[in-house]
């Protein structure tokens, strides 16, 4: 059972987070919230968004479990590279297939939107066992059960370090040869005296045909 409730401690770790010096501003997380139907994501997209835009935005239609892959600040502006896959709500553009697109905001307001289209399946993506591992973080019984399934003890031991965080989100995705890692950064719930709550904190996952083969705690973000 001390093993268990020690397990707690590791990953509440990976989705979209509120802002946070570089993380994901809630307007961004509320219109990937409204990702539900083409008539929520259009109220939305109207709170944050002039008409060009807004003519752009809805072309994305609806996208399922969208994921922020990378973000990047410069000055006010702050842009988010997102995946997510299509609900088939046209024909043009069939279902279950990844789409990327690059969304850039400043001062609160979306100031360009860019298309990728389907994804390269050579690119780099979050793998399906990592995004177990994300929607688990809810639920402590599922995460357990979740981390059972992907992590050897060696690795559960040092994912002991790690602080509960909540709503994480990948900022970097890498890949050499078959291991995908992951940089991920979450706030801190305060759950010790020595890292106070609303800290961002970051980590590296390694992942191997399915199974974590590395954690490394970076610290507090600077």
């Amino acid at each position: 059972m001390k093993v268990l409730r020690s397990i707690l401690v590791f990953l509440v770790i990976l989705g979209t987070t509120g802002w946070a010096g570089g993380g994901v501003i809630p307007e961004m997380e509320e219109c990937m919230r409204a990702h539900t139907t083409p008539q929520e994501y259009g109220a939305v997209i109207k709170k944050y968004a002039d008409p060009g835009i807004i003519r752009q935005a809805m072309g994305l239609l609806v996208i399922r479990e969208p994921y922020v892959l990378e973000t990047e600040q410069k000055g006010s502006v702050i842009c988010y590279m997102v995946e997510g896959t299509t609900i088939g709500t046209s024909s043009e553009i069939p279902s279950d297939v990844t789409q990327i697109y690059k969304v850039c905001w400043d001062h609160g307001r979306i100031i360009s939107l860019e298309f990728f289209g389907p994804k390269n399946k050579i690119h780099d993506e979050i793998i399906p066992e990592m995004k177990a591992c994300m929607r688990a973080h809810t639920n402590p019984k599922e995460y357990q059960y979740v981390i059972g399934k992907y992590a050897d003890p060696g690795i559960i031991r040092q994912a002991m370090g790690l602080l509960i965080l909540k709503e994480p989100y990948v900022v970097r995705t890498e890949k050499e040869g078959p291991i995908t890692t992951y940089t991920v950064e979450g706030m801190t719930v305060g759950t010790s005296s020595e890292i106070p709550s609303d800290v961002v904190q970051v980590y590296k996952v390694g992942w191997e045909k399915g199974k974590i083969i590395s954690i490394e705690f970076k610290g507090q973000k600077k």
